[in-house]
């Protein structure tokens, strides 16, 4: 089978690919499509868009896109097992494959439409990694608080509310009858999955951020973001400064209270998410752009892979200090 080659998109339009990921289970090969789309068209069809962490970049597993084998890395190929549907093709955007990683020109271009690409999906996927036994218990404990809450629905429920709480006490006893050393296990639970990789990616930040409608994956189960921002609070645990940031910009109460709704220039989001990771160095201010609100439209500092480290550096600093660069 040939390797699979991208078609070149047009860098004059917000043009944007999809992936069409075909049914299948088991050890069914994972096969799709990869289509052309514009983020500012009428008839842009549904999509999700997958937030995840590569998990390095040996492209060890592949996938058929269009007939032709891409390769894939471990993590990713992962994920696309369990988001897999046996009923229904889904259609995904998935940054490994649907931009051309070989290409830094097109690799900037995507960049600057990162924060549209998410915004308009329908919802955002943030991927956690495979399960264990005290992860699916928590993830359990809050799906069981989430459908308990559908029946008390509310749209004025803010974090200081007691209602969450009082809710999360009522949903105990059942769960109690099947785990009996159930609080350690979810707090062991919740643990593992703020100290996954996921957490500290730069990228994630403006993923979660322009996300406004999302779920938390981890294995086969699934939870609505704005209720997993709660899980802390509910479990009385204090997350490191770093994964409470992440989970204070998640779409949903904890959105609307925390430092975010305050303030986000880029200086903000910068000490904020000062211990972020990233492969390429330059990604720690050009993840951080788009969901700035005084550096998202600056030329000095527009994402462009073909600039060097130091000149990065330099901008921004310039930026920061209200300097104009060049005098």
């Amino acid at each position: 089978m040939q390797t699979f080659r991208y078609e070149p998109i047009d860098f004059e339009r917000s043009t944007f690919r999809l992936l069409r990921l075909f049914k299948g289970e088991g050890h069914d090969d994972i096969q799709g499509e990869l289509f052309q789309a514009w983020l500012n068209g009428d008839d842009l069809v549904p999509y999700h868009a997958l937030s995840y962490t590569w998990g390095g970049t040996d492209l060890s597993l592949t996938v058929t896109v269009n007939g032709r084998m891409l390769g894939v890395t471990q993590n990713l190929y992962l994920a696309l097992t369990y988001l897999r549907s046996q009923e229904m093709d889904r259609i995904l955007w998935i940054d490994a494959i649907c931009i051309d990683q070989r290409n830094e020109k097109e690799q900037g271009h995507q960049v600057q439409q990162m924060g549209g690409i998410y915004s308009r999906a329908d919802e955002v996927i943030f991927w956690l990694g495979p399960a264990t036994y005290e992860t699916n218990v928590l993830m359990d404990s809050l799906k069981k608080l989430e459908q308990k809450s559908l029946e008390n629905a509310s749209r004025k429920w803010g974090l200081a509310d007691g209602y969450w709480n009082d809710l999360w006490l009522s949903v105990q006893p059942d769960l109690m009858r099947r785990h009996s050393d159930l609080g350690t296990l979810q707090h062991k639970g919740l643990d593992l999955l703020l100290h996954r990789p996921w957490f500290e990616r730069v990228w994630i930040l403006q993923e979660v951020a322009n996300a406004k409608r999302a779920v938390v994956c981890s294995g086969s189960r699934f939870i609505s973001a704005r209720l997993f921002a709660l899980a802390p609070l509910l479990l009385q645990m204090r997350p490191e400064h770093h994964c409470q940031a992440v989970l204070d910009i998640m779409p949903g109460p904890s959105r609307k209270d925390s430092w975010w709704s305050k303030s986000r220039d880029l200086y903000a989001l910068l000490l904020n998410f000062r211990e972020s990771k990233a492969s390429n160095p330059r990604d720690i201010v050009y993840a951080l752009l788009g969901i700035s609100s005084d550096a998202h439209n600056t030329d000095s500092l527009r994402p462009d892979y073909t600039k060097g480290i130091p000149d990065v550096i330099r901008a921004t600093t310039l930026f920061l200090f209200g300097l104009i660069e060049g005098k």
